[in-house]
């Protein structure tokens, strides 16, 4: 036993003076596969990547029963006029629904219910006109809807309101004897026609079922039509999956009946335009050239594409090592007085020019990633990972001539958001630039 363990305890002497032995090194020469000083890892710095930044049309996006809609219309001196219609279908108030006899209705409000107290963009001072349409044109809730898609609708308004949009006013509503109170709404009165045609429905066998119903009352479609002077206007959010938002009939002096926008399979969606921008506003991606003012604008506007000109002719043959990258983007002016987005987000591009997440925003904190206004003037974005994949997918052999695009955005929350953005693009005074520390490798 004793000889077992002696021999051992010899045995692991002997490796452990050979591990120290193999793992002796001379200081001086610790750390000479990378350039610089023999004894400290001597990091690199460049900002002089040359960027090539412009305006680009965001891409369509589908949108099919968001929880929060649009509404409203702005006029920028630097980006046009956007405008942001509802569309949607309603339903019937239950099953059997009857109107007792009634022939004729007290009123037929569209009511259109404010998401929050602070739903909304732009100048609340602003009065708005917004004009009712009846839709021509089937929606199925198994169809995607675009924000620029145009749908069919019939010219001949069925509903009207001219006011400012008042989110914080309470609505009193007296059915007889009885009182209710509604959270702020927009109240859009029906015209007597189409309210004869609601009444009338139900002798039309409209009212039988669902589908008969939509078959004769396809939807709505609510316009902004205000006629706007140049920087004024607004956009509003408005929940439509609420009971307040309805087509709401009230008859026989203490009744009332709300069809609902949104109740079971109904189609909702935003139709967004945007025109009247100023000439040479929007370029193409892959081929635009460098402005040195760039805009960013929600409401599925534009985006800004950024482009490394020439980092695979400046790191594409060199073995470096990415130690820190970051984009730095400055407000351009007093942002035309609209209030500053909080959050930007920066994005890669695939070869045909739509959005794909880098790895630092898939994998890194979102302390660490960035994106949030700081300093009131200035978004700064870390991108070392992927400033990395880029050189080692070129160094691999792979065509990245269409990769190395960046895309600048404002992300939807909630998921609508009305936004926009001036950025400052001079290169030469730093206002946008990519500053690289890194690391040569020798070997």
């Amino acid at each position: 036993m004793t000889h077992s363990l002696n021999t051992k305890i010899r045995f692991i002497s002997l490796i452990c003076c050979l591990v120290l032995f193999a793992c002796k090194r001379e200081p001086n020469n610790i750390g000479l596969n990378l350039i610089g000083s023999a004894n400290d890892i001597n990091l690199a710095f460049d900002t002089s990547i040359n960027l090539v930044a412009y305006t680009v049309q965001m891409d369509s996006i589908e949108t099919k029963n968001f929880s929060v809609y649009g509404l409203g219309k702005i006029n920028d001196p630097d980006m046009g006029v956007t405008r942001a219609d509802l569309v949607f279908q309603y339903n019937l108030p239950n099953n059997s629904f009857s109107w007792g006899g009634a022939n004729s209705f007290d009123s037929l409000i569209l009511q259109l219910r404010f998401a929050d107290l602070n739903a909304f963009y732009g100048d609340l001072n602003q009065v708005h006109t917004l004009k009712v349409y009846e839709l021509n044109e089937d929606l199925s809730f198994d169809s995607s809807y675009y924000h620029s898609r145009k749908f069919n609708h019939n010219h001949t308004e069925i509903g009207s309101w001219t006011g400012k949009f008042n989110l914080n006013d309470t609505s009193i509503i007296k059915l007889g004897s009885q009182t209710f109170y509604l959270p702020p709404h927009i109240r859009i009165k029906m015209n007597d026609a189409f309210a004869q045609k609601l009444i009338q429905a139900e002798a039309a066998g409209n009212f039988s079922s669902t589908s008969n119903f939509k078959k004769a009352f396809k939807g709505l479609m609510v316009v902004d039509e205000t006629d706007l002077g140049n920087n004024t206007g607004g956009i509003a959010y408005i929940r439509l999956n609420s009971n307040v938002s309805a087509l709401t009939a009230y008859y026989k002096d203490s009744l009332e009946a709300d069809f609902p926008i949104i109740g079971g399979s109904e189609v909702a969606a935003n139709a967004v335009s945007h025109y009247s921008a100023p000439a040479n506003f929007l370029q193409k991606s892959f081929v635009g050239t460098h402005r040195d003012s760039l805009a960013v604008q929600s409401l599925f506007g534009t985006k800004v594409r950024i482009e490394l000109a020439d980092l695979l002719n400046k790191f594409g043959n060199k073995k470096i090592a990415i130690n820190g990258a970051e984009m730095v983007f400055t407000v351009l002016g007093d942002n035309g007085g609209f209030k500053l987005p909080e959050r930007l987000q920066l994005v890669a591009s695939d070869t045909s020019g739509y959005n794909i997440f880098t790895k630092d925003l898939a994998f890194e904190s979102s302390a660490y990633y960035g994106g949030v206004l700081y300093g009131g003037k200035e978004y700064r974005f870390n991108i070392a990972r992927h400033m990395q994949y880029l050189l080692d997918e070129y160094k691999s052999g792979k065509n990245m001539d269409k990769l190395t695009g960046l895309f600048l955005f404002i992300p939807v929350n909630n998921p609508f958001t009305a936004a926009r953005l001036m950025l400052d693009g001079k290169k030469d005074s730093g206002k946008i630039k990519l500053k690289l520390t890194y690391s040569v490798l020798k070997n």
